[in-house]
């Protein structure tokens, strides 16, 4: 005869957990990871216990107002979703906090939203959080670059003036090539980006008009 392998014995804590994990409808791989046993094992011990035998991952069928079939995600999963348009104006600091707390308010009556709702809402204080860290360090940038504006805004005025006193006419053509090229740059700073020399740009993080 072969020798018996030992079988690990199920333990009362072991067989609530199972229990627990069937009624929240977990599939059955992720039960047998968190029990540190095979698929096979756990579908057994299920029988012997009178539990039903939890479905497998593939079945994506789910309960509730998200409903999802194999087929609807395969057909979702194919659709050439649309690109994501980028905002024309960025949220103050002010503005945003505004959407977090709003969200804040909703999680702290949980009692009648759905599973979709406190996703939602978390998603919201998450994204809000994670867009304020980035609107500290993106307004220093602003400065820098309305540095640069009010320097390119200094050099046309001075290539504009070194024009009307230029008689070569390599030089002339030399300065307007130039003061050609520092328009156009600031004509697509300001129509892109909002920024006009010698003048700042509102503080998205101060709500205190700065002169």
């Amino acid at each position: 005869m072969g020798a018996v392998k030992n079988v690990p014995v199920w333990t009362v804590e072991q067989e609530k957990l199972l229990l627990d994990l069937i009624k929240e409808n977990k599939p059955i791989e992720e039960i047998a990871e968190a029990l540190n046993r095979s698929v096979d094992a756990v579908a057994m011990k299920a029988k012997r216990m009178g539990l039903p035998v939890p479905p497998r991952k593939k079945s994506l069928a789910r309960t509730g107002e998200n409903k999802v079939t194999r087929s609807e995600a395969t057909t979702t999963s194919m659709e050439k979703l649309p690109p994501i348009k980028p905002a024309k104006e960025l949220l103050s600091l002010e503005e945003i906090m505004k959407i977090m707390l709003g969200a804040l308010n909703r999680l702290q009556n949980p009692k009648g939203l759905t599973k979709l709702e406190l996703r939602r809402c978390r998603m919201i204080v998450s994204v809000a959080r994670n867009y304020m860290k980035m609107l500290e360090r993106y307004q220093p940038w602003t400065e820098v670059e309305q540095g640069l504006v009010d320097m390119q805004a200094r050099f046309l005025q001075l290539h504009k003036q070194q024009l009307l006193q230029a008689k070569n006419p390599a030089e002339r053509a030399k300065l307007e090539k130039t003061i050609k090229e520092l328009e156009e740059s600031l004509r697509q700073a300001e129509e892109k980006y909002g920024y006009k020399p010698f003048k700042r740009k509102p503080s998205l993080i101060s709500t205190v008009s700065e002169a």
